[in-house]
């Protein structure tokens, strides 16, 4: 149908507007009317499919259009990848023809050089259609890419999740960005929780703050951190590990990894913990480790070990160690003690198997009369003969040394050497068990402190602080061993264990409040501290709502100790002086 001169203009009109609107999209633009002939038409057609432009004047039919774009190898349309389609000029051409009559239609398509073109139609209520076609090939490279990376960043996590050891990545505001499931199991926290959030959201503030010093120094220097710790994981095990920090990316986009090493195994089936040298490098410890090698068919120390190694926690780490690998094994901090405690061994017909010594334990040792202990003389010897490098400086670790011994003769055979007789006076074991043995009160001034504890190594480590700093102490299992031992021995402070069986540490503190309350017990108040693992955001709120007054997060240290009882003990003096 032609059309008239007055239409004539008015289609040139609306040419020229489709042209500066397509030319201002980047896109092509085709208009239809009901009779599938071309209204207009935008230049831009042209660099999609070569075809005459004689066939892109208004009036030319859509059927001519389409016979011309199959020459033109447009016959890839509708293969999704570019390829040429097996379907006669026929078919090809009544498929567009029935695409062009839907209501819609929308796809993404690949050209014979290549290029991806987004097609889009809309049939109007009058019949009009307008069809544009667009050049999406940048945005098809970019979503390949980002597909890309995200295959390789969901195999990635897949591969962190797997392993063993704890991994993190922090961002250079140290926000985690990567956890893996082996960290989220030490504070018992699904990654959702962590992600995102920085140390102090989710630690107490002197643990988050001792994280971001060293992490930012490593952000800051690039420097490697290297040392060895104990982390404490939320059901209150203990992980002896080597902590590893490393700096990666690009100036600007710096992130800093945190590996944690599991060396616990180490301390089982006989081998020796690994011998580290701190040192520092600029402000921050880094270790040395030189794992002393031991013949794996060779059988676990037996019998009763002593343990000699002025480090009371790294030494109740060991016994526990030795413990579990069939061995009854006691820790002494000091000379004095050892010589009285062998004494005693030798009152009793004990025997002891072997010896476990730090090099600075013989040498103290070396100083004293051995005469009457020689085992224990052999052992020093051994120690000393077997040391060839010079002394470790002051705050250096290094494990205990293990020397054989011929037995210490001695009347009760039968009897363990589970724990030290350097306090003579010791309070009985309840029947069930349930308490440790711990030294009578010499006098009415000294400070009496009860530890709620389930986990046998803390249990130890309370006991060895506990001793150093002076102070009587009583240790249970439990919330409901706490609140009878309270009710019995009217403790003038309670260290209480957050997470412990029967009754928890809240449950406990709760009791004991609604106890005072009622006008049991003789103070009216008695001071109990929190003790936790990791300190997670909230858990201070929870703890003050039951009843407790302070926090103390593990791991616990006599310093951090001393310093909570002398806050809430009003006369410290009534305190040794720890170390």
């Amino acid at each position: 149908m032609a059309f008239s001169e007055k239409e004539l203009q008015r289609h040139c009109c609306e040419a020229r507007t489709i042209e500066g609107l397509a030319s201002t999209l980047d896109i092509a633009i085709a208009i239809f009317d009901r009779n599938d002939t071309l209204i207009a038409i935008s230049p831009q057609f042209l660099s999609f499919f070569k075809v005459s432009p004689d066939l892109l004047v208004p009036g030319a039919r859509l059927r001519d259009l389409l016979n011309a774009m199959y020459d033109a190898g447009a016959r890839v349309l509708g293969s999704l990848n570019g390829n040429p389609r097996t379907i006669s000029r026929e078919d090809w051409v009544a498929e567009r023809i029935a695409i062009h009559w839907r209501e819609r239609y929308e796809s993404v398509e690949q050209l014979t050089d290549g290029r991806w073109i987004r097609l889009r139609k809309r049939r109007l209520p009058d019949g009009v259609l307008i069809a544009t076609f667009q050049d999406v090939s940048e945005q098809k490279r970019r979503d390949a890419e980002l597909s890309r990376i995200r295959h390789q960043a969901e195999l990635a996590q897949h591969i962190l999740d797997n392993l063993v050891n704890p991994v993190i990545v922090k961002d250079s505001a140290l926000r985690y960005v990567i956890v893996n499931e082996a960290f989220c199991r030490i504070p018992g926290l699904h990654p959702k929780q962590v992600l995102g959030r920085t140390a102090k959201e989710l630690v107490e503030p002197d643990l988050a703050a001792r994280f971001e010093e060293v992490e930012g120094h490593v952000l800051e220097t690039g420097a490697p951190f290297d040392a060895i710790e104990d982390i404490y994981r939320a059901d209150g095990s203990v992980m002896h590990a080597i902590t590893r920090a490393r700096r990666s990316g690009t100036p600007g986009h710096y992130y800093v990894t945190v590996s944690f090493d599991d060396v616990s195994a180490l301390a089982v089936n006989g081998k020796h913990r690994p011998e580290i040298t701190s040192r520092y490098d600029g402000d921050l410890p880094k270790a040395e480790i030189d794992v002393e090698e031991t013949d794996a068919s060779s059988p676990a120390p037996a019998g009763r070990i002593l343990v000699l190694d002025q480090d009371r926690e790294r030494s109740a780490i060991r016994v526990a160690a030795l413990m579990e690998a069939g061995s009854d094994a006691v820790a002494i901090a000091s000379a004095d003690e050892a010589m009285a405690f062998l004494d005693a061994v030798k009152s009793f017909d004990l025997t002891i198997s072997g010896f476990e010594i730090t090099l600075d334990m013989a040498r103290n040792l070396s100083g004293t009369g051995l005469s009457g202990h020689d085992a224990l003389s052999k052992a020093v010897e051994e120690r000393l003969a077997g040391e060839t490098q010079p002394s470790a400086p002051t705050g250096d670790i290094s494990a205990p040394s293990m020397s054989q011994t011929e037995p210490v003769a001695a009347t009760q055979a039968d009897i363990p050497a589970a724990a030290p007789p350097s306090t003579p006076a010791l309070a009985p074991e309840s029947v069930d068990g349930s308490t440790q043995a711990t030294p009578v009160s010499r006098g009415r001034e000294r400070i009496r402190v009860l530890v709620a504890e389930d986990n046998d190594v803390n249990q130890i480590v309370f006991e060895q602080i506990l001793e150093g700093i002076g102070v009587d102490f009583r240790i249970v299992s439990n919330g409901q061993e706490a609140v009878a031992a309270w009710e019995t021995s009217v403790p003038d402070l309670i260290l209480m264990d957050v997470s412990m069986p029967v009754m928890n540490g809240l449950q406990a503190t709760q009791a004991i409040r609604d106890a005072e309350r009622a006008g049991c017990g003789d103070h009216p108040h008695v001071p109990i501290i929190a003790v936790t693992a990791h300190a997670m955001s909230g858990d201070r709120e929870r703890c003050f709502a039951a009843g407790l007054d302070d926090y103390l997060s593990k791991p616990v240290s006599p310093e951090k100790l001393e310093s909570i009882i002398k806050k809430w003990i009003d006369r410290p003096d009534r305190m040794l002086a720890a170390g």
